[in-house]
């Protein structure tokens, strides 16, 4: 099967800038406290429903599936720049990081208690 080239185009531009950015979105969470307030609520409900794992979906270097785990969730990251991941595992060694697509993920139906897909979604085509 042919990798759509959204997916080659966006994994290309990430592996290439992963580590600037990683550096610019440091701290970014420290910095926003409306950001950090949605997570906690989404963690919240998360937690309410007694679901299972949370997928971050674009996870980047790993800092948002961290928090996310700091505040009793059971996360993972999923990225489609092996760049990414490499940053995310080296700095949560931790925790679980894959290198996927959220356009196929390797998941049983059900079995997620919740998605996240902060920034990600972005690189989708509307349709």
């Amino acid at each position: 099967m042919v990798e759509p080239s959204f997916l080659s185009a966006t994994r290309d531009a990430y592996d290439a800038d992963a580590a600037r950015y990683a550096e610019f979105v440091s701290g970014q969470l420290e910095e926003h406290p409306l950001d950090r307030a949605m997570l906690v609520a989404f963690a919240e409900l998360v937690r309410a429903t007694g679901a299972g794992p949370v997928a971050d979906l674009g996870c980047g270097p790993g800092y948002v599936t961290a928090y996310l785990c700091s505040l009793g969730l059971t996360a993972f990251g999923v990225d489609l720049s092996p760049e990414m991941i490499a940053l995310a595992r080296q700095a949560y060694p931790a925790l679980r990081f894959d290198v996927g697509s959220m356009t196929a993920l390797e998941l049983e139906d059900g079995a997620l208690g919740g998605v996240l897909a902060r920034y990600s979604i972005i690189h989708t085509p509307p349709e």
